[in-house]
């Protein structure tokens, strides 16, 4: 039988076919056209751009790699290992669980790459996850959540804002952290919420979430009103008058999650609150952890919050 001139490559032993000798860059970059087309979140898809990219730089930087097919179990293992001596960009060590989530967005890689014969060893696969440390995870206290409402309100400071800016800022602030409080979304979703993605009859808003995945969540009666205050009173005009975007920073423009970072860490100076992390995610934990303590069920909760598998819904309680 006469075969085409790729199956023969495939079915030769010889290791100088195209297929297991693709570069660093070429890996990298189909790999992510891959996900792009899967229609992978945004959020993964960049963790995928900047942790698989590093993989890369330090194979090329360290060993001398041009392609995939010569990197080993043992080159993997001592680039996991430098994470316990080196520096994170901000000086601190890194934590066990990003060394675990660096492992796992390799591993995703290299059995992509397998799976699609661009190679034919796979050098994680003996390779076992990393040891997560499991810190408890301490959630808000009454007297924070008062002390983070009050944090919302903008001091006059010299003539950068005039009292009507600080009055905006303030409710926006208000508006974003209960409505994170109230729902569980992660601080993504909450940044890309749209006027047609809220309910206000029925008390509901639609999420869109991972995997381009929608969901239903119901919003609170606290986080209603101080999202209509927002909205009907302080929101603005938006830069480009066709946005639908309900959040918008200082100059019109949809809200970023890097901005909604910075909304958490003001509030974590203004607040006071020295010792436990003040973030969207510490909002999601504590609407889990309080939907629990309410009675409601593991599978309802997992819903709500947009997770596939209930082991992560377990990861988030801590009671």
């Amino acid at each position: 039988m006469k075969m085409s001139k790729r199956r023969k490559g495939r079915e030769s032993s010889d290791d100088s076919s195209a297929d297991v000798s693709i570069s660093l860059e070429k890996a990298l970059e189909t790999f992510l056209l891959a996900q792009d087309a899967a229609a992978l979140s945004r959020m993964t898809y960049r963790d995928y751009r900047c942790v698989i990219g590093l993989f890369l730089r330090y194979m090329a930087e360290t060993h001398g790699y041009t392609a995939v097919h010569q990197v080993t179990e043992e080159d993997v293992l001592e680039w996991l290992a430098h994470f316990h001596s080196t520096p994170s960009r901000k000086g601190r060590p890194y934590s066990s669980r990003s060394i675990e989530t660096y492992s796992r967005d390799v591993a995703v890689f290299f059995h992509w790459l397998v799976e699609h014969r661009y190679l034919e060893v796979n050098p994680m696969e003996q390779i076992k996850k990393p040891k997560v440390d499991k810190p408890l995870i301490r959630v808000f206290t009454e007297d924070e959540l008062a002390r983070l409402d009050a944090a919302c309100e903008r001091a006059p400071k010299g003539k950068a804002l005039t009292p009507d800016e600080r009055k905006a800022l303030a409710a926006r602030d208000r508006a974003f952290l209960w409505l994170l409080l109230s729902t569980g979304v992660r601080l993504s979703e909450a940044c890309g919420l749209l006027f047609s993605d809220i309910d206000w009859e029925n008390g509901m808003i639609y999420v869109r979430g991972k995997g381009a995945k929608e969901r239903r969540v119901p919003i609170g009666k606290v986080a209603r009103q101080h999202l209509n205050t927002y909205i009907r009173y302080w929101r603005g005009e938006p830069a480009a008058s066709s946005d639908e975007h309900v959040f918008l920073g200082a100059y019109g423009d949809p809200l970023t999650p890097g901005a909604g970072q910075r909304i958490f860490s003001r509030l974590k100076q203004v607040s006071g609150i020295t010792d436990k992390r003040v973030s969207a995610h510490t909002c999601r934990h504590w609407f889990a952890v309080n939907c629990i303590k309410r009675g409601m069920p593991s599978t309802v909760l997992q819903g709500l919050l947009g997770h596939e598998r209930l082991e992560m819904i377990l990861s988030l309680i801590h009671i």
